[in-house]
């Protein structure tokens, strides 16, 4: 579920560009029988804030031809985002705020971790109001990757590279989390990489925490959300957007436009198609997973009941965020890395509960919804996400599903690019 380290080669980046914007139908809401949690106010004496980066026009075209040159290549030298002139009066045409808070662990043990991200905004304007978008990134395991320390180390990825662009053409209000376990709280916890309830629940209290910022710094907020997110981003969105429609306590947080590309919905099946497959290319990600759970909601899996050995006690030492070299250790032939019972799926009645409590439930959503899938994605596998777009339609929602070419890295740059082409014809 990871993008960031590959350049996207995609065969034709131009035909996505003239794909018309799809209609979605709207349907009623029904309530949710599962809720996260009542909705709990945030301590202002639990939030901080700082500015993180200020950018010039000079550095935002600079950051256009990096977006460009790095991960799209030359058949999108005709695209400008961010024009030719400033937009705002001042040097400064972009400023990047560091937000902090105070929460508690994602491990249950009642502990306080430090979370952080940030907060994209223009230039303030007398009487004007800011769309707010909610970007949480794809998965990252360094933790010199979080966005927050990204942004400080002049060292972006595609995610906020063109948020940082769109939040300049458009005058967005870009909330981007570091996901627990990273950033200020890297030491603190560890990630809940797909762990539903943790995830939802950080992400909500620090988007709380970006619009106390905002109301600081006298940003009139415009009613309305727009959630986007790839791979382990995309997981987010979607329970964060589904929660949002679903229970009664989050009334205040319309979504308006729901888009997510590479998709994690049904961990279960992606599980089952682990199961029947030679390899895996990204063969460090459900160890990721197992270790996510064991250290915050399911402390009693025992990784050697999944992973074979050395894998099953290694892999919390080279998935501890500063391992460059993790990627190599973990084997893709699953008879190496899972243990014979995991593949055969004997014995697995807890494991599988577990992937199937927290994948993504069908719900009838108010949104527009769009999903993009790569036909050749078997990191996170294409047919789990149009079996959940069909069910999801089948259980009276409305989502539009476009499959695109690629694998789960070379499909991020349709994604990027249908996303474009929806933010053209968005209402701000």
């Amino acid at each position: 579920m990871m993008v960031g380290r590959k350049k996207w080669y995609p065969e034709s980046c131009f035909i996505l560009l003239l794909v018309a914007c799809i209609p979605v139908f709207v349907p009623s809401c029904s309530k949710d029988d599962d809720p996260i949690e009542q909705e709990r106010p945030l301590p202002e004496e639990n939030i901080r804030y700082e500015i993180l980066k200020e950018y010039t026009f000079n550095d935002l075209k600079n950051l256009e031809n990096d977006l460009k040159r790095e991960y799209v290549g030359n058949a999108l030298n005709f695209l400008s985002i961010a024009g030719n002139k400033a937009k705002y009066e001042g040097d400064v045409q972009i400023r990047a705020y560091k937000v902090m808070l105070e929460s508690e662990s994602t491990d249950g043990s009642g502990a306080k971790a430090n979370l952080s991200g940030v907060l994209i905004v223009p230039p303030l304007e007398d009487g004007r109001k800011y769309r707010q978008v909610i970007a949480p990134p794809y998965t990252y395991v360094i933790k010199d990757e979080a966005p927050t320390l990204r942004v400080a180390g002049n060292n972006l990825e595609p995610n906020l590279l063109f948020w940082l662009l769109e939040a300049y053409e458009y005058g967005y209000a870009v909330i981007i989390p570091d996901y627990p376990g990273f950033g200020d709280s890297y030491g603190q916890c560890y990630i809940p990489y797909v762990e539903k309830e943790p995830m939802v629940r950080t992400t909500i209290e620090y988007i709380k925490a970006a619009q106390y910022v905002l109301a600081k710094e006298k940003y009139e907020q415009k009613d309305g959300f727009i959630i986007s997110g790839y791979s382990l981003g995309a997981y987010v969105s979607l329970q964060l957007a589904r929660e949002f429609e679903t229970n009664d306590s989050y009334k205040d947080m319309i979504v308006d436009f729901l888009i997510t590309g590479g998709s994690p919905c049904n961990l279960f099946q992606e599980a089952s198609l682990i199961r029947v497959s030679g390899s895996m290319p990204q063969s460090y990600l459900f160890p990721l997973a197992l270790l996510g759970y064991k250290k915050n909601g399911y402390p009693h899996l025992v990784m050697g009941d999944y992973l074979n050995e050395p894998y099953a006690s290694q892999s919390a030492v080279y998935l501890d965020g500063q391992h460059d070299d993790f990627g190599d250790f973990f084997p893709k032939e699953t008879q190496t890395l899972f243990t014979e019972a995991f593949l055969k799926n004997e014995n697995m009645e807890e494991i599988n509960k577990i992937l199937e409590n927290n994948s993504v439930k069908p719900w009838i959503n108010r949104c527009k919804f769009v999903m993009t899938h790569g036909e050749d994605d078997e990191t996170v596998y294409y047919a789990q996400a149009k079996d959940f777009a069909s069910r999801h339609i089948e259980k009276g929602g409305s989502v539009s599903f476009n499959t695109t070419s690629g694998t789960h890295t070379s499909a991020g740059i349709w994604f990027f690019l249908k996303l474009y082409v929806e933010l053209k014809s968005f209402d701000r």
